[in-house]
């Protein structure tokens, strides 16, 4: 009893669920549960307004650069970069990327003389606070505008319809109930 129940919820996140039974020794219930719906360390990070989490293994560290700290943000053939300690970083701005709105514009947050692709030059406030982050061997910066705490959250599939954005692996519930990719 309550069995369609699961099968159907299971199948709702993308799962299957498998049923073997042997006469006289009981069933066997294998329930299988897509990988991207899983529990993970995640950064929350925060850009235009809009916050984010970021798989916490994939951040090597944190950086708040301003016109006092040790590192700074500088431009090389018109690419925003980090000088931190011995190396150069290249840096990407996710609010650019995103095309997302500045806290105080209406307009998204970007160089007109740059493409829509989050290298745009960093303006505006004298602070950043740059996500140090490794994908396979590229290590590189993005620029957020807030960052707030770990959390362990579950990472929930995409909907269909944003499937074909490469950006975002899954999203997620907060505790407050916001959803955020």
């Amino acid at each position: 009893v309550g069995m369609d129940v699961v099968r159907t919820n299971i199948e709702k996140i993308g799962g299957t669920i498998e049923l073997t039974s042997t006469e006289g020794k009981g069933s066997r219930f294998t329930i299988k549960i897509p990988l991207t719906l899983a529990i993970v360390s995640a950064l929350i990070v925060e850009a235009g307004g809009e916050k984010f989490a970021m798989p916490q293994l994939s951040v090597v560290e944190l950086v708040r650069v301003s016109a006092k700290s040790e590192h700074r943000i500088e431009t090389i053939n018109g690419a925003p970069v980090l000088r931190l300690r011995d190396r150069i970083l290249p840096l990407v701005s996710l609010r650019n990327l995103l095309r997302l709105k500045s806290a105080n514009d209406d307009e998204p947050h970007h160089d007109q003389s740059e493409p829509h692709n989050g290298t745009a030059v960093l303006h505006g406030t004298s602070e950043h606070f740059i996500v140090v982050t490794k994908v396979g061997t590229y290590d590189f910066g993005i620029v957020v505008d807030r960052v707030f705490d770990t959390e362990e959250i579950v990472v929930k599939p995409v909907a269909p319809i944003l499937r074909n954005i490469s950006m975002f692996s899954g999203n997620t519930i907060l505790g407050d109930g916001s959803v955020i990719m």
